[in-house]
């Protein structure tokens, strides 16, 4: 979700989903709830936890749990924005979503040989290919889905110029992780379950229980 950095899981996985793609794509043509098995390495050692990931109708609601609570990342490309649901404050953030992300996701990693092994796996019960993403940094393989729709990170825009190269590759390429294998063996990301089916559109708004927070303003 990349850099290793000694701070909570539920903070990691927050860090993690931040950097990986810009905002939704206009289209979806998949509806339905995935899992996610998201490591970190923290001060404990390897963590690892279950992320919700929904889609519908170009919406992503990205759910995870944690000590304060779960929180959710909700992003809404209709309306330009991200919202963060926290359960335990009955409360929400809002951010805009930046219109330069599009323009950048456009274009693959400039520092980084993106090559397609065209060796097929099968994760959580879909067909993926296994595309190597090779940097000065690291070279990282990437089992890359179709008909997933693109993989969408509400808060990715805040920080795309630290993006990795392997990060920004999906973003450029559309297609959908189903599990990414770092140089040292490492996996932060698996998809673990993929269900296809229809979902409530509540659980794509901000519940009318909850109240606005302001944003910290950045010093």
């Amino acid at each position: 979700m990349r850099r290793v950095s000694p701070i909570p899981l539920a903070a990691a996985t927050v860090s993690m989903l931040v950097v990986l793609v810009p905002q939704a794509m206009a289209a979806q043509p998949f509806e339905g709830a995935l899992t996610m098995r998201v490591s970190s390495k923290g001060a404990n050692g390897p963590q690892s936890q279950e992320v919700e990931y929904l889609v519908r109708g170009g919406k992503v609601r990205v759910s995870m749990g944690g000590p304060a609570g779960a929180m959710s990342l909700l992003s809404v490309p209709q309306e330009q924005k991200v919202y963060v649901l926290m359960a335990a404050q009955n409360a929400y953030l809002e951010m805009p979503v930046s219109d330069a992300s599009s323009s950048v996701a456009a274009k693959s990693p400039a520092d980084a040989t993106i090559t397609r092994t065209g060796r097929m796996d099968t994760v959580a019960g879909y067909a993926c290919e296994h595309v190597t993403v090779a940097s000065a940094a690291q070279t990282v393989d990437i089992c890359l889905a179709k008909g997933l729709g693109g993989y969408v990170n509400p808060l990715a825009s805040m920080q795309r110029s630290r993006e990795p190269a392997w990060q920004r590759m999906l973003t450029a390429d559309g297609g959908f992780p189903l599990k990414v294998t770092m140089q040292d063996g490492s996996i932060p990301i698996e998809v673990v379950k993929v269900e296809k089916k229809r979902l409530a559109a509540d659980l794509f708004s901000v519940p009318l229980t909850y109240s606005k927070m302001e944003m910290p303003r950045r010093r």
